[in-house]
This record gives structure tokens, C-alpha cells and sequence, in this order.
């Protein structure tokens, strides 16, 4: 089966595979690349910018950089020297820009850990961001909160700035698989917040004062207020606001169940003894999830959705037992809110470390629920790390891992590397195409459908120009492309087709049309 290499700068992706109208307007996007590979080391936070730049934190550097996401040119902002990393999770990682950052404050909050005699601790520091003309620099550090608990594994490390001008962060829950040491259901004493002891905070979501203090009506929890928002978290490494004001997160499960959450205010979200919803159908228990409906706390709330449950997500051409188990290992979280692809509005994008791809979760109008089944986009051979959408809607970017284990084209076999590391992929949104005025049958005709060996494409009138053809497999690749069809009768060979749901797409600079074909 011919795939298209993902270095490649132009590939077409379509996004509505199940569609059967012959009217469809779909949505393709451009895939190319900012930079060469390794632009990044070891990326963590991306963030687009008001000055139109990408912000990016490199854990295992210490370094804070702009990147020009027209020619590539890298401004490293600074590069933080008391930062430790020495595991796979620690480092640097979140960034929040103030969103008055260009005016009047000009500050960027960042997370990262370090070493206190020895231990690994993480901290929230402010810097302030100076600009001389393209030449960026952050200066004058102020630490907001210190000494907070620190892993290599599951430290979480998402940061962002909230609508009620509060910080919010996630810390998971140090990968610790002993129940009884799992600190997220553990609270804090009074006691312990008043000396400043932030040992319980594992496995939690903090909100803070933009000082580092505790805001005074966050939730009272055991009789205690504290940092802490929410609990009960695994390794929430997604956070994002809709301008609903609602705050939504995304979760790595213990082999199954990576969660969709939204976050609110002194609420348990289970862990570790649910994952996912609380329905006894854990894959991978850690001794912990014996029995998930038994887990009675009055404060509980389950996820919007599950990803995956077992038995809903396995293949008979699973081949590798990592690979085989039904998660995605979900890394962040974006929301698309833009107007540009009206379809879209008021989706969750969640990146995948596991599988390379990004699934998009369309929202009910209040933002509340989850609509249907997840669609899989942007099919590339790499570990998705952070996602961003451009303020137009138009270009969506993704930064991916140097390296580290993920998917082939399948989606069940294990690659044997990544094909982008420490890259920066852009995908732009090609323009609108009408097909209003276009009866298809007038121009051309399909057959046989299903298919085994050839597939014709009879081209009835020649005054539609530069006509293309595409076959795209339902990882949105092209595995057969056509620059021009001719007049007549042409012919498609499709032996060397794995049999399966193709979607067939003709297509010039006035209109797109599509078709689901059979290969069998």
C-alpha cells in the first residue's frame, strides 16, 4: 500500500470520511512545515502569540523561545538555569503569556523543575518580556510558588491563564501505582497548607492568585482551603478554556480510559480508583480499580468521554501489547471556536503521543457534552506533544517529540521511529470550494463500486479544467493521486489497495466533489 511521507511539505487531508452526499463541501488542509527538523528540543507548551509568534518551552534546554512561523528564525527569549531534567517528564514545561502581555503586563508564567539539595521540586516563575524590534528577552524572575512535589514521570505540567485572571495548573500523580501511596485523593491539613507543606498536591489541578497566593473562594475541601481546585487527576497534561469560561482537561489513563474532563470548582475526578467513567470496566487496574462503583465520594464527577474503553478499540492487526492496549496517551488539549470551518465550531482537538494523530470531539451548544464518535485527524508518524490553533482558524500547529514510541499508518503496530522530530507541522486550511451550481452526474461517472482491480472514471464534458483525483484511506493519506483526468474513460489501478472504505475526491479551483468507495 503507497503512503505519502510525511515529510513531504504538500499532502491533502481529508477530514469528512463518512460523508455519502455527492454535494459535500469538504474541508482539506495543506500540511507543511515550519523549519527543519529538530527546530526543538524536547518541546513541551506551544502557544500562538498576540505578536503572531510561537512560544514554545524546550523541557530538557530551560529555554523559552519565539519562533517565526513565516521563515523559522528562532529568538530564544532565555534560557533558565536552574532547571533539572533528567527523566522522560521533567524540565521545563508550561507557559501562560498574560494577555495584556504587548502593553501593560508584559509577563509570561512558566512552570519547571529543579533541585533542593539534591530532590527534585517544581516551581511557577514569573519573567517579564522585553522586545527590541525582533530580538526578544525575559528578565527579572519572580518565583509565584516553590518547593511543590516533582517526578520524572506523570508530573503534568500544563499552565494556563483563566478568564478570572487566576493561574491554573496540573500536577499528576508522580506515576506512583501503590494505592495507598497515590496521593491525588489525599488533602491537605490546615496544619500543612500554613507551613507551606504542598506534599498532597500530586494528582491535582491548582488555582492561584497571579501573586502565587490562594484565592479565597476557591473550594474549602476537608474544612481546608488550599491551592488545590480539583483532585483525583492521573496525568492531566491537557487544560484549556473555552470563551464559555469553561475549563476543560484531558487525562492519561492506565492503559485504557484516557479521560475528557471539565473542571469544576473543589470536585473528585476519581483516580486511582475509577478511570474513566465509574462502570467497572477498567483494563489495567494497578490493584487499585477492584471494583470502581464501590468509590463513594459525595464530590465525584465523571468524564465527558472515555478514550478508549477496552473491548471498543482493539484490531485483529494488533501486533505490538503496548500498541494493542486501548489509549492514546493524550498529551493536550485545544479548542476550535473559529467561524472558518463552520463544521468544526465548538470541537475539543486532543493530541496523541501513541498514535500520532489528533482527535477531534465535537461539543453539544452548551459546551456540556460530547456529540458522536471521535474523527481522527492529521495521520503523521510522530508523538504529538502540544497543539494551537491560529487566531483566524485557518492553520492549526503541532509540535512533536525529538523521540519516543508511536504508531504506523495502522494505528496498532509500533513505528520504528518518528518521521518529524522536535518539528513544528503546520496545517492550513484550503480555500472554500462552491459546489452549488455543479450537477456531478453531468460530468462524470463511477464504476464498479465496490472495487477489486480497476476503478473507471469517465469524464463526460472537457470544459472542466485541470480535474483531480485523489484516494484517500481512512487515516486521511492519499494513496492515489492524479494530477489531471482526461476526456473519456480513465483508468485507476487499485490491486496494490489494501481492501477497505476509500474516499474518492475530484476536485479543481471551482469545486470538490466526493465519493466512499469500496476496495475489496
Amino acid at each position: 500500500m503507497r503512503l505519502i511521507n510525511p515529510i513531504q511539505l504538500i499532502l491533502f487531508v481529508l477530514f469528512i470520511l463518512s460523508s455519502n452526499t455527492n454535494y459535500a463541501q469538504n474541508e482539506t488542509f495543506t500540511m507543511s512545515q515550519v523549519g527543519a527538523n529538530n527546530i526543538l528540543n524536547n518541546p513541551w507548551d506551544l502557544q500562538y502569540g498576540p505578536d503572531n509568534y510561537l512560544w514554545v518551552t524546550e523541557r530538557t534546554t530551560g529555554i523559552v523561545v519565539r519562533i517565526n512561523p513565516l521563515t523559522a528564525q528562532r529568538d530564544n527569549l532565555i534560557q533558565i538555569p536552574d532547571v533539572s531534567s533528567t527523566g522522560g517528564q521533567d524540565g521545563l514545561l508550561g507557559m501562560a503569556l498574560h494577555p495584556e502581555i504587548l502593553s501593560t503586563n508584559p509577563y509570561v508564567y512558566v512552570s519547571y523543575t529543579y533541585l533542593v539539595q539534591g530532590q527534585r521540586r517544581q516551581k511557577l516563575v514569573r519573567y517579564t518580556y522585553q522586545i527590541n524590534g525582533n530580538d526578544g528577552s525575559l528578565s527579572s524572575p519572580i518565583t509565584l510558588l516553590e518547593n511543590l512535589p516533582a517526578s520524572n514521570d506523570h508530573n503534568s505540567g500544563r499552565l494556563v491563564f483563566g478568564p478570572d485572571q487566576k493561574l491554573y495548573y496540573t500536577i499528576g500523580d508522580q506515576g506512583v501505582k501503590v494505592c495507598n501511596s497515590n496521593l491525588a485523593q489525599f488533602l491537605p491539613t490546615q496544619q500543612e497548607i500554613t507551613q507551606q507543606n504542598w506534599a498532597k498536591y500530586p494528582g491535582k489541578i491548582l488555582r492561584l492568585n497571579l501573586d502565587g497566593s490562594i484565592p479565597t473562594d476557591n473550594p474549602e475541601l476537608d474544612g481546608v482551603v488550599s491551592h488545590i481546585y480539583s483532585y483525583g487527576h492521573r496525568n492531566a497534561q491537557g487544560l484549556v478554556f473555552g470563551s464559555n469560561n469553561i475549563l476543560y482537561a484531558d487525562e492519561q489513563g492506565p492503559s485504557s480510559d484516557d479521560e475528557v474532563n471539565i473542571i469544576n470548582t473543589g470536585k473528585n475526578y476519581g483516580w486511582p480508583f475509577v478511570a474513566g467513567f465509574k462502570d467497572n470496566r477498567m483494563y489495567d487496574s494497578d490493584g487499585c480499580l477492584t471494583n470502581e462503583t464501590s468509590f463513594a465520594a459525595t464530590n465525584y464527577q465523571d468524564p465527558i468521554a472515555s478514550m478508549f474503553l477496552p473491548n471498543t478499540f482493539k484490531d485483529p492487526a494488533c501486533t505490538d501489547a503496548w500498541m494493542c492496549r486501548p489509549n492514546i496517551a493524550p498529551s493536550s488539549i485545544g479548542i476550535y471556536e473559529s467561524d472558518a470551518i463552520p463544521s468544526w465550531k465548538n470541537s475539543l482537538l486532543i493530541t496523541s503521543l501513541k498514535k500520532g494523530r489528533v482527535y477531534k470531539l465535537k461539543l453539544d451548544a452548551n459546551g456540556t457534552a460530547i456529540v458522536g464518535e471521535a474523527t481522527q485527524l492529521f495521520y503523521t508518524q510522530n508523538r504529538y506533544r502540544d497543539i494551537v490553533i491560529s487566531p483566524d482558524g485557518k492553520s492549526i500547529y503541532i509540535i512533536t517529540d525529538n523521540s519516543g514510541k508511536t504508531s504506523d499508518a495502522s494505528g496498532f503496530n509500533l513505528a520504528s521511529n518518528v518521521q518529524n522530530p522536535g518539528a513544528i507541522l503546520k496545517f492550513t486550511l484550503d480555500g472554500a470550494l462552491s459546489v452549488t451550481d455543479l450537477n456531478p452526474e453531468d460530468y462524470f461517472k463511477i464504476w464498479p463500486n465496490p472495487a477489486s482491480n480497476k476503478l473507471y472514471i469517465d469524464l463526460k464534458k472537457s470544459n472542466r479544467n485541470n480535474l483531480k483525483v485523489e484516494l484517500i484511506n481512512v487515516f486521511g493519506q492519499n494513496v492515489k493521486k492524479f494530477s489531471e483526468l482526461q476526456f473519456g474513460i480513465n483508468e485507476i489501478n487499485t490491486n496494490n489497495l489494501s481492501a477497505g472504505i476509500y474516499i474518492l475526491k475530484l476536485y479543481n479551483d471551482d469545486y470538490s466533489w466526493q465519493k466512499r468507495v469500496v476496495i475489496r
